[in-house]
């Protein structure tokens, strides 16, 4: 899931209706966790919008899904980096009774969630907006700590529409991704649009592509109603040592 932002705003509805397929579809598709990549709400100081995603969210608290988040530039007054309000509704202090939920920076403004499943584990690594240096530093940190788990991270910003990435895409790649080769794929929202953007990187420097990296826009809010609830769907088939990506 990411930019939920129109349906907070006009479609809550919406919103809803998403929250609860997931939770009515736990059991029957194996559903064992969700990603939020941003921008909850259209207006950070409308708490009639954080009181929606706040509603929605917890549908899957009550259900038991692990689930994590971040904050997008509307969750946070992008000119001022203001998360106060962000904080209050989705700060560390919501998750830090789950069982899966590893660590935080700054109050959940960076997180990061361990799962494990089918004997393989995994850490899902967020950052929100106004990524830094600090926080650079702060998730090679945990990635290092966590050498043997498949890690997959989560930005608001990262490729753009075109399906390249944005200014601090990469950095992030060149600073974050690249160093640490435990780290398989990348999920964004942000700009509007669905692109995969693929890199080969070869981790010893023996000429020869070591990882596959895949890095995934799923981001359906400019289409008509805000996105008309659209999920992206990853399966993880252990059988085939794939992953096969829908669009629901």
């Amino acid at each position: 899931m990411t930019d939920t932002q129109y349906y907070t705003e006009s479609y809550p509805h919406i919103y809803e209706e998403q929250v609860n397929w997931i939770a009515e579809n736990q059991d029957a598709l194996n559903i064992e966790y969700v990603f939020h990549t941003g921008d909850l709400v259209n207006v950070y100081d409308d708490f009639d919008q954080w009181a929606v995603a706040d509603r929605n969210m917890k549908v899957l608290d009550d259900a038991g899904i692990p689930y994590g988040v971040l904050a997008g530039n509307h969750d946070v007054d992008m000119k001022h980096n203001n998360y106060v309000n962000y904080n209050q509704y989705f700060g560390a202090d919501r998750f830090e009774d789950r069982a899966y939920y590893g660590g935080s920076y700054e109050n959940n403004r960076g997180h990061y969630d361990l799962i494990s499943v089918n004997g393989n584990d995994y850490i899902m690594l967020y950052m929100g907006w106004g990524v830094d240096q600090a926080g650079i530093d702060w998730m090679n940190e945990v990635l290092a700590a966590h050498p043997n788990r498949t890690a997959i991270l989560g930005f608001h910003e990262y490729l753009l529409a075109s399906g390249t990435r944005s200014p601090i895409g990469d950095d992030i790649f060149e600073k974050v991704v690249v160093p640490n080769d435990n780290v398989k794929a990348v999920l964004s929202g942000h700009y509007h649009n669905a692109q995969t953007y693929i890199d080969e990187i070869d981790d010893d420097g023996d000429g020869t592509a070591d990882r596959t990296v895949y890095q995934m826009l799923a981001d359906y809010q400019g289409g008509p109603e805000g996105g008309q609830g659209y999920l992206r769907i990853l399966n993880f088939n252990m059988d085939s040592n794939t992953v096969d990506v829908q669009t629901y």
